[in-house]
Order: C-alpha cells, then sequence, then structure tokens
C-alpha cells in the first residue's frame, strides 16, 4: 500500500452501499443508495426520492460512515436523471490495489 494511503482521511477502503452519509456536524444526511462516476445517490430516510452528493465534497470515510463537507442544504442536489446516465456501483474503492506476488518479487529480486 502506498504511504499517501496511510496518511490519508480516509479510514476505510471503500464506500459501500448503504452508509450513512453525514456532514461535518455529524447530521445524517442520508444513506448510500449507489455510488456514480462523479456522485453519491444518496437516499433520505422514509423517502423514495434519490439526492446527488459530488464526490469532490467527500472528506473523509470511517466505520461511521461518510463525511462530506458542508451543511444539508449546500451539499445535496437533485437527482434529476444522472442515475440512468452514469455507471453506478455499490462500492466506490478509494484504496490503490495491493501489490501482486509477481511485483514483489521483481522488487525482491531488484
Amino acid at each position: 500500500m502506498a504511504v499517501e494511503w496511510l496518511e490519508s482521511p480516509f479510514k476505510r477502503k471503500s464506500i459501500q452501499h448503504w452508509m450513512k452519509v453525514l456532514d461535518l456536524d455529524g447530521k445524517v444526511l442520508g444513506r448510500v443508495d449507489c455510488v456514480g462516476q462523479t456522485v453519491l445517490f444518496v437516499r433520505r430516510r422514509f423517502s423514495r426520492k434519490l439526492w446527488a452528493v459530488p464526490l469532490g465534497r467527500v472528506e473523509r470515510v470511517t466505520g461511521k460512515g461518510v463525511y462530506v463537507a458542508g451543511r444539508e442544504r449546500e451539499v445535496l442536489e437533485p437527482e434529476a436523471g444522472r442515475k440512468h446516465t452514469e455507471l453506478v456501483t455499490a462500492t466506490y474503492p478509494l484504496a490503490e490495489p495491493p501489490a501482486t506476488s509477481l511485483e514483489a518479487a521483481q522488487h525482491a529480486s531488484a
């Protein structure tokens, strides 16, 4: 694993489906429905409506949830059909892939 990863504010390896999304004050904005290329799709409690949170707003990811920069009104954007135009997934890997045994062997022999 790269040193940058160990020193980064991210504590988990990925943003996962149904994790809580919190603002910096700790207020729960909703839960991760899915992750697009540029946004997190968030579903609020007792609602069928989706909201979008830009991935650039993600500050840190912990076992408690995904913390985003800003308050509720400035972070949550209407979904507006973006889910159908983006490639979506249930997880978003934040870590670099681990080195393979072949790469490790090449570095050891060098």
